[in-house]
């Protein structure tokens, strides 16, 4: 018997007959449920103890179809009801942030008027308000509209690119097909926007093509006159096109307007078939929420790079008049050496069938039947080894041109702004993909951590999060068999998983240990007086992480104390590898003589760093202000503890969580990391380094980065010769620009993203994972 839990209280049962292959059960939810609100409900097995699946339930209390109650979208409680109402609040509190900053070119008569417009809907519209959209010289995206007649569609689709924030500037052509409606008088109802009338009809691919030729932007989207569309989805959609120039064109995701999935990118099949990925899925679901290459992109929503566009002769002729003529495109675009790549952060509502209806017997839709054929000769030869057609293989083959696949576990998703490990991690996932392999990222958390979940998707990241998967073991059950290797990263994540990845199959596992847990472990229970219970909790830590390094296939540390140490005792030297560290180049910072005081960052939730500052606040600052009160320490970091802020005195200014690191490197003269205990490698040190920022270090501090006494940093370790050292430093301009030229050599040479993707092809070839990049 299964049970419906609702905030761990029993709502529902149902008895299921357990010799049957698949199990349906209809549930009634209590009329307290049935109230608008979003609700997480859970279904276990009575006498179970884990939860099998959790899912959020909307349930609304008025279930009338929209088109039936739209009049009385002004009554509280009602405009909110369509499924495209929180896209429409989102866009609203955009825009007139927008004009109260005065950085938007519409007014908010124009802003009220399109949200009333998408408020009221385009079934039986008559009345056609007036609103202007933005106007822009240069635009940077040209967005075209074809139309034959049907405006309250085309009107509806207009008014929602006005009222959706974008910073990406842009125009609106409408191609408009020898309408007879008020189609042909739509510049007079819609201010600035660009019209492409044809001299006769030419149906849709010939007027598309033909509007583009007047095209101004840089980049073309084909939008269909029956979508609404959302804030940023221009951006999303430019963005990924900026980031990397080897796309040619990029596709949102669409969403049907019950708010379900209706495509997330395309497949083509090897008997040349086309599904929509997705289909009627939750839009929200892992799978379908990352950027990634597939085999085309929706007309209703595409972009494409005008230079690629002429480059491939744009929409091809022989499809006249319409269909199929984005999956031939995006094969075009392909052929050309680019890429396609499914944005699903870009989301357009499809009212879909509204422009050609669904009979494929009759109409324009006609031709849907007569241009698979024309497609199926042309490409074959590019799509006879995409898979046979079914739901399972959708699910992988809905990724292209991907090598291997990983699975990379950690303890919650990376934040690169709040502490080196994330950015680490951030760093060697990319190094990942740059291998051709396509990874996917399991937080042991399980939490979507909101735009640091998002920054992964973007980046084509698959980020499996709860309600849809309730834990790691959830993951492993339902998606270890298609894993290449699993990337795990600190052993107290990794002790708990490795034996059952072994046990069920046959994935390589790589063991990034983040820092020797025992060795910083160690080092604290040995300075000074010798802590005998922090002694006993090191050696116990070392028996649990030597376990994980004897079972992993391959370790990787990020210094050569590290690999030595682990080497020590496992001796076993062919499995351990270096871990690179990339770093990203900095814009150039002040000159020496505008720099002021004196550096150090760290995330405080690393005991590490809390010593560090005490240390520096405590011992350090007193000696340096009776020499030099002139010179000020600035301490940065996230999660700074209460007791730090006593410290804030006329040479100590506890700063707290720095929201760019610019300021941080490039305000002041020298960074400082006086660490006493650790272990790994330093990030808030390789910044320095990137930021070509000189350093002041202890040997803990120093260890794995290359710098080196006297040639490119300066090491201390006695409070004195750190109070030496930063007189030194801070007032000697030659051994300042010395050191700062020798850190940017350093980073040249070892920090690359070249010297990375080497190291990381290297570790994974050891396991017998190979790239083909």
């Amino acid at each position: 018997m299964i049970e419906v839990y609702h905030n761990d209280k029993v709502i529902a049962n149902q008895t299921l007959d357990i010799a049957a292959n698949h199990h349906r059960a209809h549930v009634t939810l209590p009329f307290s449920l049935i109230d608008g609100n979003t609700h997480l409900l859970k279904v276990g097995i009575v006498g179970f103890p884990d939860i099998l699946a959790m899912g959020l339930i909307t349930a609304h209390p008025v279930q009338t179809p929209w088109q039936y109650i739209k009049e009385s979208y002004k009554q509280p409680g009602f405009m909110s009801l369509p499924k495209q109402a929180s896209h429409r609040y989102e866009s609203l509190e955009y825009q007139l942030q927008a004009i109260a900053n005065e950085a938007s070119s519409l007014n908010v008569k124009d802003i009220m008027t399109v949200h009333n417009v998408l408020v009221e809907g385009y079934e039986g519209r008559t009345k056609f308000p007036k609103f202007s959209l933005p106007q822009f010289e240069q635009p940077r995206v040209s967005i075209i509209v074809p139309a034959y007649n049907k405006f309250e569609l085309t009107y509806h689709c207009i008014a929602s690119i006005a009222l959706a924030f974008n910073k990406t500037s842009y125009e609106v052509i409408l191609a408009d097909d020898c309408s007879t409606d008020e189609t042909a008088d739509a510049e007079s109802i819609i201010e600035n926007l660009v019209i492409s009338r044809n001299p006769e009809n030419l149906r849709f691919l010939r007027s598309c093509n033909r509007a583009a030729t007047i095209a101004k932007g840089e980049f073309i989207i084909m939008l269909n006159n029956d979508t609404e569309v959302t804030s940023f989805w221009i951006d999303e959609l430019i963005n990924k096109l900026d980031e990397d120039q080897t796309i040619g064109m990029t596709g949102s995701k669409l969403l049907n307007l019950d708010g379900s999935l209706q495509e997330a990118g395309g497949i083509v099949w090897e008997n040349g078939q086309p599904w929509n990925v997705g289909r009627d899925r939750n839009p929200m679901a892992p799978e379908f929420n990352y950027a990634r290459e597939v085999d085309y992109l929706t007309g209703a929503a595409m972009c494409i790079r005008a230079s690629v566009w002429a480059d491939v002769g744009s929409f091809s002729e022989e499809l006249v008049p319409c269909y199929y003529e984005d999956t031939d495109i995006a094969f075009k675009v392909r052929d050309a050496g680019y890429k396609t790549v499914y944005v699903p952060h870009s989301q357009v509502v499809h009212f879909e069938g509204q422009s050609h209806g669904t009979d494929v017997t009759k109409g324009l839709k006609r031709y849907q039947v007569v241009n698979e054929q024309t497609f199926r000769a042309k490409w074959f030869k590019a799509f006879r080894n995409n898979g046979k057609a079914s739901l399972d293989n959708m699910m992988i083959e809905k990724d292209r041109n991907v090598d291997q696949r990983v699975l990379v576990i950690d303890y919650a998703s990376p934040m690169p702004n709040k502490d080196a490990g994330s950015y680490a991690a951030i760093q060697e996932i990319k190094l990942i993909q740059s291998l051709g392999f396509k990874v996917t990222f399991v937080p042991e958390n399980m939490a979507h951590f909101g735009k640091y979940t998002i920054e992964l998707q973007r980046m084509g990241v698959e980020v499996l999060y709860s309600p849809f998967y309730t834990s790691v073991h959830d993951v492993l059950g339902k998606r270890l068999a298609e894993m290449d290797a699993v990337y795990i990263t600190r052993y107290a994540v990794a002790e708990k998983y490795i034996d059952y990845i072994q046990q069920h199959s046959q994935a390589k596992i790589l063991f990034n240990n983040a820092d020797l847990h025992f060795l910083r472990e160690l080092r604290a229970s040995l300075r000074g007086e010798v802590n005998q219970k922090g002694l006993e909790k090191a050696l116990e830590t070392r028996t649990q992480e030597l376990a994980v390094c004897q079972k992993a296939d391959a370790i990787l540390c990020y210094n050569a104390t590290e690999h030595a140490v682990i080497t020590s005792h496992i001796l076993d030297a062919n499995k351990l590898h270096i871990t690179p560290w990339v770093l990203e180049q900095k814009p150039v910072g002040p000159a020496f003589e505008q720099r002021q005081g004196i550096a150090f960052l760290g995330g405080f939730n690393h005991y590490p760093n809390v010593e560090a500052v005490e240390y520096l606040a405590k011992d350090i600052m007193p000696l340096l202000y009776k020499q030099r009160p002139d010179i000020t320490l600035y301490v940065y970091g996230s999660n700074m503890p209460v007791s730090l802020k006593q410290y804030d005195t006329d040479n100590i200014k506890m700063l707290g969580f720095a929201e760019t690191l610019d300021g941080v490197y490039h305000d002041h003269r020298v960074f400082v990391a006086p660490l006493l205990s650790g272990a790994g490698i330093k990030g808030k040190v390789l910044e320095a380094m990137a930021y070509g920022t000189p350093t002041i270090l202890t040997e803990v501090a120093a260890e794995g980065t290359g710098l080196t006494q006297g040639i490119s940093t300066l090491i201390a370790q006695e409070p004195q010769e750190w109070v030496d050292a930063i007189i030194k430093l801070y007032d000697d301009r030659v051994l300042w620009a010395k050191f700062a030229e020798n850190e940017q050599t350093l980073v040249a040479e070892k920090y690359s993203v070249e010297h990375g993707h080497k190291a990381f092809k290297k570790i994974f070839a050891s396991v017998g994972v190979y790239s083909s990049k």
